[in-house]
């Protein structure tokens, strides 16, 4: 079991807003961050065989309303509230199409509060939207490229480059770093991460999957720190394809600095793991 470090400033769900407190940046790139939720056994996610079929809320338990849930779905506002940039890889753009990582739709007056604590610091109410695609196959036509006021970097190779190009990313202003020149592997990922912080002012990224795009991430050496919810669901990894789970964070390469509950629902766990030290 990896190291523990239990701290009483982690609270998944406060009664009134509290920001996130991150570490600093790195000199040359950002401090990023992940948030997951998974089963008690582990599992993340898995390849969906239809709109309906969906981990998220099968991990969940199917109830939504959960305090536990609920806690966990604020946790994740609050933490986009605390970035400079939400990223995601382009599967889980597939698999959620309406998809932007902003805060308003946090529930409450939290949605409110969250905007107003990012223009006190002089943020924009939506962070800047980052997308991981080595072969630039994404749909354009989706919420996140046609929502006016959204600021949308594409992470890609030269290859994905041509074919976004090709399907009218120019004109949608979408921003494209290229890190590779077919793949963007764990080099071009840390070069690109480089960029946004050099070019894009990028100092906190807050990355929320898939399984995929953390692993490497984390094969990279950039990933800082990972935010777990995990419910109390026991998921069979024979019932689905493509069962993925989050890196081992138990096995000494993360040191797990709090865990808490909430009252109303102690089937619920959040964990707050870190990878690195600032």
């Amino acid at each position: 079991m990896g190291r523990k470090l239990v701290t009483a400033s982690f609270d998944p769900d406060p009664p009134r807003f509290e920001p996130i407190e991150l570490p600093p940046p790195w000199p040359t790139r950002p401090w990023i961050y992940a948030n997951v939720i998974m089963s008690r056994n582990g599992v993340d996610t898995w390849a969906r065989v239809g709109p309906q079929d969906d981990p998220i809320r099968a991990i969940a338990g199917g109830d939504f309303k959960r305090p536990g849930r609920r806690a966990d779905v604020r946790l994740m506002r609050r933490l986009r509230a605390s970035a400079d940039a939400v990223s995601f890889g382009a599967q889980t753009l597939r698999d959620q199409p309406d998809l932007i990582g902003g805060v308003e739709d946090a529930g409450g007056e939290l949605g409110g509060e969250l905007v107003r604590f990012r223009a006190g610091r002089g943020q924009s109410a939506v962070p800047l939207q980052v997308v991981y695609t080595e072969s630039g196959a994404l749909d354009l036509g989706v919420r996140l490229f046609r929502t006016a006021g959204i600021a949308v970097i594409v992470v890609t190779s030269a290859e994905g480059a041509r074919v976004l190009r090709a399907r009218g990313s120019e004109a949608r202003r979408v921003k494209l770093i290229v890190a590779g020149e077919t793949r963007v592997d764990a080099r071009g990922l840390v070069r690109a991460h480089e960029r946004l912080f050099a070019d894009f002012g990028v100092r906190h990224l807050d990355c929320e999957g898939g399984a995929v795009m953390l692993d490497s991430l984390h094969e990279a050496g950039i990933l800082d720190e990972i935010f777990v919810t995990v419910s109390d669901i026991e998921i069979d990894p024979a019932a689905h394809a493509g069962v993925k789970r989050i890196t081992p964070l138990d096995a000494g390469s993360a040191r797990l600095i709090a865990e808490s509950r909430v009252a109303a629902d102690p089937g619920y766990r959040f964990q707050r793991w870190r990878f690195h030290d600032r």
